[in-house]
């Protein structure tokens, strides 16, 4: 299990995408087709912040990190773990890469989003 990416609302997409830029040399990427309009900006070659637009300002303080999300290669496991413990989730495949996602909220109504290959 490793962290994948942190995701923050904006509604200054602009300037939060200028200021990750140039304060921490990310570089503007290719990202799905998602909706709503966004950005993924990359370091070292690996998409780690993925900006997503919206219409009321998200918040001063964290009220813009939407969610943290990890990579693993146990998607039945995790399932199983969640249904387990009678944890709701969500399930969706990223457009165009046919990668597997599972969304569920922990404490605090903390979302965690963790990635899976494409299904065999």
């Amino acid at each position: 299990m490793k962290l994948d990416h942190m995701t923050i609302h904006s509604n200054n997409l602009e300037a939060v995408k200028e200021s990750l830029m140039r304060l921490l040399l990310l570089e503007d990427g290719p990202r799905p087709a998602f909706e709503p309009y966004g950005y993924w900006l990359y370091g070292e070659g690996y998409p780690i912040v993925h900006l997503t637009a919206m219409d009321t300002n998200p918040g001063d303080s964290t009220g813009a990190l939407d969610h943290v999300s990890f990579k693993d290669d146990d998607y039945d496991g995790l399932k199983s773990r969640l249904q387990q413990d009678a944890v709701e989730y969500r399930e969706q495949v990223v457009p165009g890469t046919g990668v597997r996602q599972v969304f569920f909220i922990i404490q605090h109504q903390v979302e965690i989003e963790v990635d899976f290959p494409p299904a065999p």
